[in-house]
């Protein structure tokens, strides 16, 4: 009985960190994460809400939760200050934050560029000015995916790939080779926990897969190339507000989601505007503007840093 308790709390608890184990600060964001947004998703059922109103509470309700899964995680399983996941406020970090968003919804303007242009989509009406009841849901809509990209960065950048370079690092693994893996670890999972709304929309499993795993790389990459949360969660903010709330694709497919253009898709499977070859050229373009951008940022960045150190001295 004693071996067995002693191997249950070295399961659990690793003496070399003095702290839980890596895979398990890693599982339980994730975890909670998930059975929060289908719980959340189910009570709102009973409230008869249709697919707008339930896309709200689920997504408020998952973000609350979170907030203090963050502050568990942080205090008790990562024993961490919670900047460390990538939280370190700066006007920097705003830069990146708005920058990353801009860039997400230039994603999704380019998808629907190309949609239109291969006739996969077709917008029906737009409204440039949206009155006061339409203006008030779309900020709904905003507050709520605020929420989703702050707590899915979280959990699948800021937690996943954190515990993941450590536990792999202390394995003895190089930290280059780690970080690849935790990267693509992350990746998968993301793309793997977005299967089940797939599935009970009835879309193309596949496509949904190589989408959602093509926008988590996005995400990871940009993680990496700043070192902080502000970049990718601007950019997941952006795809998802851009295709729900602004160009309606994903709007279309959901009755009661507010959009300032009105959209028919023309085109299914393959050539989908919100799962198909159009959004994935567009994402596959994404990779190359947060290179070339995190590029010049670092670069600036380590320049003013070099400036400042120099007139310092010379002070």
């Amino acid at each position: 009985m004693a071996k067995t308790d002693s191997r249950l709390y070295s399961l659990v608890w690793s003496q070399q960190r003095s702290r839980v184990r890596p895979i398990w600060s890693i599982l339980v964001p994730i975890v909670v994460g998930f059975l929060a947004l289908r719980l959340v998703g189910v009570a709102a059922l009973s409230f008869d809400l249709h697919r707008g109103g339930m896309m709200v509470a689920a997504f408020g309700g998952t973000t609350l939760v979170m907030l203090g899964v963050i502050g568990i995680s942080a205090r008790y399983l990562d024993q961490r200050p919670v900047h460390e996941y990538g939280y370190r406020v700066s006007r920097d970090w705003w830069q990146d934050l708005v920058v990353g968003t801009v860039f997400g919804v230039l994603i999704v303007a380019l998808a629907v560029v190309i949609a239109q242009t291969t006739g996969s989509l077709r917008v029906t009406s737009s409204t440039l000015v949206p009155d006061p009841g339409l203006l008030g849901w779309l900020l709904v809509f905003f507050a709520a995916f605020v929420g989703v990209a702050f707590y899915e960065e979280f959990i699948y950048r800021g937690s996943f790939i954190t515990n993941a370079v450590e536990g792999l690092t202390a394995r003895g693994i190089s930290r280059p080779v780690a970080i690849g893996i935790a990267v693509v670890a992350s990746t998968l999972v993301f793309a793997l926990v977005h299967l089940p709304g797939a599935i009970l929309a009835d879309a193309n499993v596949g496509l949904v897969f190589v989408k959602t795993g093509l926008l988590g790389g996005l995400f990871g990459v940009a993680y990496l190339r700043t070192e902080e949360l502000a970049l990718p969660m601007g950019l997941h903010f952006g795809v998802n507000y851009a295709l729900m709330n602004i160009f309606g694709i994903g709007a279309a497919e959901a009755p009661g989601v507010p959009s300032l253009l009105t959209v028919e898709q023309t085109a299914t499977g393959l050539w989908s505007p919100s799962r198909g070859v159009p959004l994935i050229v567009a994402v596959l373009a994404g990779y190359v503007v947060v290179f070339l951008w995190t590029r010049w940022r670092n670069r600036d960045r380590t320049a003013k840093q070099d400036t400042h150190l120099t007139h310092t001295g010379s002070d």
